[in-house]
């Protein structure tokens, strides 16, 4: 058995598809003699599967791998029609599409998707069939392949059309950014039973923890989608998704977040994907399971955002760094990934987003699981670091097993320009260690951070930190 797709939705824009389209209009193309509209080709396909598949069987259909949203929308709507026009089948809830394609979104993130774990989680939902399939560019047509599952002898057929472009499937590829994310909000929406009370997580850069002004309008962009899902999400007010900040250590420990009403939480990840940026949402619960609830994925095309002025980079002074200056940054750091800790350690931001505004006041919490002593330095927007903890002999620097500390404890962090990403790096040892405490800056590179991150014990040996960690942030203009 093979299947080939991706049940999470991904969309874009394509200027390439656009043109082929129009030059399709104009009579500029020619096209396979077997090319279909996409109409024909949707029909074509439910009517072969409608005579293949068993009568009566319960038959569950999912999104398809489509060049937009809008496409595979329509894909899917139109297939479901047919097949239940044909009266063959029995169609599993919608519901319960939704849980199906979370769970396998969650496992296609967590890279562990295969053949017979998507069968599995199919039918744990009484799907005794699975409709899927993709359509993507070929050439100046397109190939539409559509695959029927049986789920309890794990084996597919598959049918393929090729696909003409026509003034319908030109505005069915035509998306925007906000018609995306408003897309994937709704399709969040509708995988929550009761009303939901969500609040906005970190949306990051790749696999670091960098944030930029692609995530501050995707903020914005989410939060006026889940506004219009009135009948499922109420968005958190600031102080309440500042509270889950401080009690939930963004997400990373086990127990059940108490002491606030947010019920769920959004988080992402983007990614470059050629000139596009692929985004990937999450709804979690902020339940004691951590539950998926949800997630979906979908492309900003490179016109979009250059329209918009966006960039996966962070920003600094107006104008976006370049991969090479990013790259730099972040191999300088790599050290602090906490990778080889010895016992649990995290910094966590007071705001769940990491984005803070102009004048805004800025303070983030420590966690230990074993007692130890810490060291904090910061690096500004222009890659200059500076010893922030200890800064004097009347800095306390150690946290014991199990305590949550905050800092700053003894002044504020106030957020000025310039503007643009910032890091907080964090090492800990497991003895008191002579304090360094030079109010001076040095320029950051990799064998300084390195350097530094060796201390003298008070006997004046060396000693390497135990844990380490580290917070990117970004200040943004109000």
């Amino acid at each position: 058995m093979k299947i080939i797709f991706r049940l999470m939705v991904i969309f874009t824009a394509s200027l390439l598809i656009l043109s082929c389209a129009s030059g399709a209009s104009a009579g500029k193309e020619t096209y396979s003699a077997d090319s279909l509209s996409v109409d024909t080709a949707i029909s074509e396909a439910a009517m072969y599967f409608s005579q293949q598949l068993n009568p009566g069987a319960k038959l569950a259909l999912v999104p398809f791998d489509s060049p937009s949203g809008r496409l595979s929308d329509y894909i899917f709507e139109e297939m479901w029609t047919h097949f239940e026009d044909s009266k063959n089948f029995v169609m599993v809830d919608r519901r319960n599409l939704d849980r199906i394609n979370a769970e396998i979104s969650h496992q296609y993130d967590s890279g562990r998707v295969d053949d017979n774990l998507i069968v599995s989680i199919t039918r744990q939902y009484g799907a005794e069939v699975l409709v899927h399939g993709q359509i993507s560019a070929l050439g100046n047509e397109y190939r539409m392949t559509v695959y029927a599952t049986d789920v309890e002898k794990a084996a597919s057929s598959q049918r393929a059309f090729n696909i003409r472009p026509d003034a319908r499937l030109a505005s069915l590829l035509e998306t925007y950014a906000d018609d995306e994310v408003e897309r994937a909000i709704a399709a969040m929406a509708s995988a929550v039973t009761n009303k939901t009370i969500i609040a906005l997580g970190r949306i990051s850069y790749a696999d670091t923890q960098t944030v930029s002004g692609l995530s501050a309008w995707l903020k914005n962009s989410i939060i006026s989608s889940a506004q219009k899902q009135i009948d499922k999400f109420q968005v958190a007010t600031e102080s309440e998704s500042s509270n889950l900040a401080l009690l939930s250590r963004g997400l990373s420990v086990e127990e059940p977040v108490t002491g606030s009403h947010v019920q769920a939480v959004i988080v992402g990840t983007y990614s470059p994907l050629d000139n596009d940026a692929e985004i990937s949402l999450q709804l979690i619960s902020t339940g004691g399971n951590k539950a998926l609830l949800s997630s979906a994925r979908f492309i900003i095309s490179a016109a979009e955002l250059q329209r918009r002025k966006l960039s996966l980079l962070p920003e600094k002074d107006n104008s976006f760094i370049t991969k090479t200056e990013f790259e730099k940054k972040q191999n300088a750091v790599k050290s602090y990934s906490g990778k080889d800790n010895k016992w649990e350690f995290s910094v966590t931001p007071d705001v769940l987003d990491g984005i803070y505004y102009e004048d805004d006041y800025m303070a983030f919490q420590l966690y230990s699981a074993k007692d130890c002593y810490f060291r904090i330095i910061h690096i500004d927007v222009n890659g200059m670091s500076q010893i922030i903890y200890p800064r004097s002999v009347n800095d306390n620097n150690f946290i014991r097993a199990g305590q949550t500390r905050t800092i700053p404890d003894n002044t504020r962090f106030r957020m000025t320009a310039p503007f643009g990403e910032e890091m907080i790096l964090i090492s800990a040892y497991d003895s008191p260690f002579i304090l360094n405490l030079s109010s001076g800056t040095s320029a950051l590179d990799e064998d300084s951070v390195i350097r530094g991150l060796n201390v003298e014990s008070e006997n004046k040996t060396v000693m390497s930190p135990s844990v380490t960690a580290r917070l990117s942030y970004t200040i943004l203009p109000r």
